[in-house]
């Protein structure tokens, strides 16, 4: 618990709110859009006080019982707020601190003209609507122009949009171009308290998610641009590499880990010189092996070539020498539960391409280590594409098959390394130049995926999107 501290130099912060009972009050910081416990204190007679040699700058919340809360700026030396327990806005007073004073007048004003503009949608009166608009933009420009080296300012700054220039206003295309470019010119990414704010989040979820092409190489491009105009070792520049780093990492959009790639090579990586300061080596270490097991396997890398053998253990295969023009690589385990319930749907669906004359091939590769399951589970649900694995005297005797016979290469009996296979079933369509087209495939998405690329209608997909949906419903009935 924090003692009140009178030292000279002291950052003072007292707050006076009507009807608070005496209690352990919080102070809390933003990071992004989530607050965080900066510090504590008691309330007495309705009165609360915060002291210490200095609070990093940023948007902070004083939480009272409730939970209520009301937001604040950190910057001022000290700060002085009265208001009431019941109504914290508008019955707020700023005492001390210029810069709470403009955040207030600004809060108060924005609620004042929003009554204004429900009631003119209810009137119907877009002109006065218009107009009001300009009033609120105007306002927020006085304040920006006014206090430039101010928190509120670099706040209000961040909301403002770009403005199009009139020549292109009418042609979409450079439209986006321009509000792409320009997106970012209100943002002061050289002052590290904007990151103390919900506001600058918001800005980087809208621009990396749902401005941006999702393209990995545009988001990656989009990236660098943006970071490496932070200052390295700050609390902005390890919330925006994180975030886009983790929310391309756990994308559900096919290939984006594409940019999980591209981040940690740049900012993470190698662990012995990493820019992510925030981590430590342990961590760094795995991250960076993780990215380049991964590289290899983007979307429009060359497959890693594997050979194996067939349930025969003799017959040796290259999907190299394949002659079709689509390759479906299948690795798959006997014992996993997923892998049992995808196979009779990807025996359906081959079937079915192959009536419609889809020049594609399954290979069907087994990932367990002892091959008796996995050639009982292929004969008996006569799985009709090819099928290939390791097998034990293999696994034994590497050097009878790579030197000896020269059957296969290390590459193809370390194929689980070589393809990152940490669970199962992981599948991979290949072009006709063996790039990967597709990965992280179960039926349904590998049959929406050729559908698109073949421009043809597989009804068995249709069955699959309904059964999906059956699952969906079941389960929020559960839930």
């Amino acid at each position: 618990m924090l003692i009140f501290s009178f030292q000279l130099n002291a950052q003072k912060l007292k707050f006076k709110i009507d009807g608070l009972s005496d209690t352990t009050i919080f102070l809390a910081r933003y990071l992004g859009d989530r607050l965080y416990y900066a510090d504590t204190a008691n309330s007495k007679a309705g009165t609360v006080e915060f002291s210490k040699e200095s609070y990093p700058g940023g948007v902070y919340a004083l939480i009272c019982p409730g939970p209520k809360y009301f937001e604040f700026l950190m910057g001022d030396k000290e700060i002085e707020m009265e208001t009431s327990i019941n109504s914290f806005i508008p019955n707020m007073k700023v005492k001390k601190s210029l810069e709470n004073k403009l955040f207030y007048s600004y809060i108060q004003f924005i609620n004042t003209k929003k009554n204004e503009a429900e009631r003119f949608k209810k009137e119907g009166a877009k002109e006065k609507l218009a107009n009001l608009d300009k009033e609120v933009k105007a306002f927020q420009k006085k304040i920006v122009i006014e206090n430039k080296d101010m928190l509120i300012s670099k706040i209000l700054n961040m909301s403002i949009d770009p403005v199009i220039p009139d020549e292109i206003s009418g042609n979409d295309t450079l439209k986006y171009k321009f509000y792409i470019e320009h997106f970012w010119d209100n943002i002061d990414l050289s002052d590290e308290r904007i990151v103390h704010s919900p506001v600058y989040h918001n800005k980087l979820n809208y621009f990396f998610k749902k401005l941006l092409i999702q393209h990995p190489d545009t988001i990656c491009n989009y990236a660098h641009k943006v970071v490496d105009q932070i200052k390295e070792g700050t609390d902005l520049f390890k919330y925006t590499v994180h975030f886009i780093t983790y929310n391309f990492e756990t994308s559900k959009i096919m290939g984006m880990d594409a940019v999980f790639v591209c981040m940690a090579q740049s900012y993470y990586c190698p662990a012995d010189n990493s820019k992510a300061y925030w981590l430590k080596k342990e961590k760094l270490v795995e991250l960076c092996d993780k990215a380049n097991n991964l590289e290899p396997l983007l979307v429009g890398k060359y497959a890693p070539r594997v050979i194996l053998a067939d349930t025969s253990e003799k017959k040796w295969i290259n999907f190299y020498d394949l002659p079709q023009k689509y390759n479906l690589l299948i690795f798959w385990d006997p014992d996993c539960g997923h892998c049992k319930k995808e196979m009779p749907k990807l025996k359906k669906l081959y079937a079915e391409l192959k009536a419609k004359n889809i020049d594609i091939e399954f290979i069907g590769i087994g990932t367990n280590l002892e091959n008796e399951k996995w050639i009982k589970f292929v004969k008996e649900n006569e799985l009709p594409w090819l099928n290939i694995s390791d097998f034990p005297d293999a696994n034994k005797n590497p050097k009878k098959y790579l030197y000896d016979l020269r059957v296969t290469d290390l590459a193809s009996l370390n194929f689980r390394k070589t393809y990152d296979i940490f669970s199962t079933p992981q599948i991979y369509l290949l072009d006709e130049n063996k790039k990967i087209i597709g990965k992280k495939l179960d039926a349904l998405t590998l049959g929406d995926l050729i559908q698109r690329v073949e421009k043809i209608e597989l009804p068995y997909v249709e069955v699959l999107k309904a059964a999906k949906k059956e699952k969906e419903k079941e389960k929020e009935k559960a839930e």
